[in-house]
């Protein structure tokens, strides 16, 4: 079973969750309404999940998401108070997601978002970059959503983890030259694997549409111009992966 931690001061919200809950399967959870409340919970019971409003009574500035952090904890956000702070700290700090309040519940896309992340534990993806920097921002993204992740260097590193886990079901492909030829690596890829077994989404600079055709054509099955948003890195992966679409 797999815990969850929900810090939610709205008693309408509360018993929105509750009910929802109850046809939760594979969940165990903790509900409170206060950052102080969470913080007893938290230094005491280790969570898998959490779900958090952003601005509580007694931390109206989202410190609670610092909280969850510090307890390595990356929190699904789920409020009305969308801004340009919330969106630097989306980018800085350690958020899974956002889901917005809206006049409308909301709810049920976080019970289906928690769904997603359970199942997502399940899902093998390989990163390809030659720069550990970047590979290492990538990774951690992909963990945030909790993907199992793989690292690979160059084409013959990522050949050999291939092989040894085939469980592998995406790619994600820096394309940096010289050191990463991808479309060497795409066409040599598709000969034992399909695009519906492997998908491979390519990064790149390169925004030239020859480039970016010869890709798709190889059987890459999508493609980001860098430099994107987590938001859209997000879209892309799971457009391709299609967990729960």
């Amino acid at each position: 079973m797999s815990k969850l931690l929900i810090v939610e001061d709205s008693i309408i919200v509360q018993a929105v969750f509750k009910d929802l809950l109850q046809d939760l399967k594979g969940f165990t959870y903790d509900m409170v309404s206060s950052y102080s409340e969470a913080k007893k919970l938290l230094a005491s019971q280790r969570y898998e999940f959490g779900v958090v409003e952003r601005v509580l009574k007694d931390a109206p500035h989202g410190e609670i998401i610092a909280l969850f952090n510090k307890h390595h904890l990356a929190p699904l956000v789920f409020t009305s108070h969308i801004d340009e702070d919330f969106f630097d700290d989306f980018e800085g700090a350690q958020i899974v997601d956002y889901i917005q309040k809206v006049k409308y519940y909301n709810e049920a896309k976080v019970i289906k978002k928690l769904q997603q992340l359970k199942a997502n534990k399940q899902t093998s993806v390989l990163v390809v970059s030659d720069s550990k920097l970047y590979s290492s921002y990538l990774k951690q993204n992909l963990q945030l959503h909790s993907f199992k992740v793989f690292n690979a260097n160059n084409n013959a590193d990522a050949c050999e983890r291939l092989e040894l886990h085939p469980e592998v079901s995406l790619v994600i492909l820096d394309s940096n030259e010289p050191y990463l030829n991808a479309l060497e690596f795409i066409m040599q890829i598709r000969k034992s694997r399909t695009s519906e077994s492997l998908k491979i989404i390519v990064l790149s600079e390169e925004s030239n549409s020859f480039y970016t055709s010869s890709l798709l054509n190889a059987g890459a099955n999508d493609y980001l111009i860098k430099e994107f948003s987590r938001d859209e890195f997000y879209v892309r992966v799971y457009q391709n992966i299609n967990k729960f679409s």
